[in-house]
């Protein structure tokens, strides 16, 4: 469903996205999973991921306070929303609506460790956003989650 500044969240059960390239990260990522609960880090190579490498989004999760570092902000997410996130808290964010849905957004996949779409149609720093995004939880050490890969995908259609 679309509307408001939240949109509509799924989280994995067997994730359907309306993207081709979001499904395809998130089949890729199920791949590199395997029989675990969580890929590590180190399974995903970028390389593989180059048909979307611009729309990805590395980011750290640190804990006691939980909070997110962008690792890596996409080339096309940095153009798109005209800001890089690369090496800077998510409490850097400089809309605070968007921030906020991010937060609630990783904070739920972090909590559950399990991979979430959202669908976006909304309005941040004055301008019209839509998107679906895929949000999947990897780990460095185990079956904790340490890292989230997120991709976005600008070019979907809104509904008529």
């Amino acid at each position: 469903m679309w509307g408001g500044t939240a949109g509509s969240d799924m989280v994995d059960g067997d994730l359907k996205f309306r993207s081709a390239k979001l499904q395809r990260v998130y089949g890729y990522w199920k791949s590199k999973r395997g029989s675990r609960h969580l890929p590590a880090r180190r399974d995903i190579d970028p390389l593989d991921l180059g048909f979307v490498l611009g729309d990805i989004a590395l980011v750290d999760v640190l804990q006691d306070p939980l909070r997110f570092r962008f690792r890596l902000d996409g080339t096309n997410q940095v153009q798109r929303f005209g800001f890089d996130m690369t090496g800077k808290l998510l409490d850097a964010y400089p809309d605070p609506e968007m921030r906020a849905l991010i937060d609630a957004s990783y904070r739920d996949v972090v909590a559950t460790g399990r991979p979430a779409m959202r669908l976006r149609d909304l309005v941040a720093d004055g301008r019209s956003f839509a998107y679906e995004v895929a949000i999947l939880p990897m780990s460095v050490t185990g079956d904790r989650v340490e890292m989230l890969l997120s991709c976005i995908d600008f070019d979907i259609s809104r509904p008529a």
